[in-house]
């Protein structure tokens, strides 16, 4: 009878320095011990036999046993740390497995011994769904990152954990709560839902759902082998599409695999809305992040914003804060939220980049107005016509500086620059930049090998009396805080407005001392 949740087990992460929580089910009225680094701590289990015990804080540590006692039963669990613990949330781009990376042939090289452990929550879009498949083989424990092992791993959490376990000689925990193509509104209770402005999400799938039988949702989604994702590396058609491939290719495997293309639309394949769907407003709440809570962890990694582009990006400067504010009253303290500003993209698939403009925006206010919040830039490492840039180390890097400076207090630049201001004369714009630190360079390539030249300011727009002027006759250098740009375009005395990255599509590569891109900008010249 006496069982822990689901995230406590063998090789687990607890998070140092907090009271720490251990609950599940004992006989109902049991005193229930726990037991580690010499310290125990007991509580009794209720009526109904739940019970939560809190450890006072620990100490760093590499290899413990924590031992559950309760009357005659008892658990034990073995190569047990104490270090950070980071939940790792959002869609696709966080979920993105180290198997896709196109780095991760040389991370299998090194990646053996570290103090690195990883726990992937099942993706179950309903609560009962955990007790109706078996999750146990692929999720729901502690791995190690050993070479084989290592493909499962979110990209960005294995590069944000590898940061701080570099830096501080510390385990670090993370703990994969994510699904691909959700929006933030199935990530939130319905009340926050409401009072955040997303009554719409509601709306729209009440109205969806408003003439659905039933008995035949629910019949076809149990005969379908695609709702229970108990193995997600082993979905042919998620693993194409994670590789990358265009549209005809897409068509093309589908073909290979005696499907009539002929006629055929895209999102055929895409869930059908009902109550079980994942996309639907405070679902993944209820069935993934609540029976995580209150799981010790330092804070949350986010990445998380295209499907929103896709569906009331003009709401998601309100439904985003939020989201936040409802994980941190679920956990009960104001936890560091860092997120990841969504990349560049011209389109893919049924995707269209030109509405994520929007989405960055609303994420740079989601910065400027959330206490206990901080953004990675990536301008610089979008691909053009896929949706899953391949290379996530830039991401996870820039997501540890964040830590590293908001949450851990070391002196280290971990904002991109910001454009501040634009002097204009003529055949002339002089821009400054904040957090330029020791000085800006352009760079002549970028991630993926993209070469834009050392002279091309990429990602810049200059607009003159409301006409943009010829990028291509844009010649610049970089240095100090300030990025000069001559072209004979330019006149003074126009109307003028700079902007950097604020299209669907861009490439930055302008670069403070910190290796970070110049983020999403615009301001009027004078």
């Amino acid at each position: 009878m006496l069982k822990t949740a689901m995230i406590f087990g063998d090789n687990m992460v607890l998070q140092r320095g907090k009271k720490i929580p251990v609950w599940g089910t004992a006989a109902p009225g049991a005193e229930v011990t726990v037991t580690i680094q010499g310290i125990s701590a007991s509580s009794a289990a209720d009526a109904e036999g739940a019970f939560c015990v809190l450890l006072p804080p620990l100490e760093t540590s590499f290899d413990e046993t924590m031992t559950i006692a309760a009357g005659d039963e008892s658990l034990t669990f073995t190569g047990v740390m104490v270090g950070e613990v980071w939940l790792a949330g959002g869609q696709s781009n966080m979920e993105f497995h180290m198997r896709y990376d196109a780095d991760i042939a040389s991370e299998k090289e090194k990646c053996a011994g570290r103090n690195i452990r990883f726990f992937d929550y099942p993706e179950v879009s309903y609560p009962e769904q955990i007790h109706e498949a078996d999750y146990s083989k692929e999720y729901g424990f502690w791995r190690k990152p050993e070479p084989e092992q290592l493909e499962r791993f979110s990209a960005v959490g294995w590069y944000f954990a590898s940061e701080l376990e570099n830096k501080y000689n510390i385990p670090v925990g993370i703990i994969g709560c994510n699904w691909g193509g959700t929006p933030a509104c199935a990530w939130m209770p319905e009340q926050d839902l409401i009072e955040g402005g997303g009554q719409v999400f509601l709306d729209e799938y009440k109205e969806a759902i408003s003439k659905l039988d039933l008995e035949e949702y629910d019949r076809n989604f149990r005969n379908n082998p695609g709702s229970y994702r108990t193995d997600q590396l082993a979905d042919p058609i998620g693993d194409k599409l994670l590789f990358g491939c265009t549209m005809e290719e897409f068509m093309g495997m589908l073909a290979q695999m005696g499907v009539d293309v002929s006629n055929l639309d895209p999102t055929a394949f895409l869930p059908a809305v009902g109550p079980k769907y994942e996309r639907r407003p405070c679902g993944l709440y209820e069935s993934m992040l609540k029976p995580l809570a209150p799981y010790g962890i330092r804070g949350v990694i986010w990445y998380q914003g295209e499907t929103d582009g896709d569906t009331h990006p003009e709401l998601y400067h309100l439904v985003f804060p939020a989201m936040i504010g409802s994980w941190r009253k679920l956990w009960g303290e104001e936890l560091p939220f860092l997120f990841t500003q969504i990349a560049g993209l011209d389109h893919w698939m049924e995707c269209v980049g030109e509405p994520y403009a929007k989405i960055r925006d609303a994420q740079q206010y989601t910065e400027d107005t959330v206490p206990g919040t901080g953004m990675a830039v990536t301008s610089d490492v979008g691909m053009q016509f896929d949706i899953h840039p391949k290379k996530k180390q830039p991401v996870g890097r820039r997501l540890a500086l964040l830590a590293e400076n908001k949450v851990y207090g070391d002196d280290v630049l971990c904002k991109a620059p910001t454009l501040l201001e634009a002097a204009i004369s003529d055949g002339r714009a002089v821009l400054s930049f904040a957090n330029a630190g020791d000085g800006l360079t352009l760079k002549e390539t970028v991630p993926y090998g993209q070469v834009i030249g050392a002279e091309t300011p990429g990602g810049l727009q200059i607009i003159q009396d409301g006409e943009e002027l010829p990028a291509d006759t844009f010649r610049a250098t970089a240095s100090g805080n300030t990025m000069v740009v001559e072209s004979p375009a330019i006149k003074a005395g126009r109307a003028t407005v700079v902007r950097i990255a604020k299209t669907g599509w861009h490439l930055v590569n302008l670069y403070n001392s910190n290796d970070i891109p110049a983020r999403p900008a615009s301001v009027a010249g004078h």
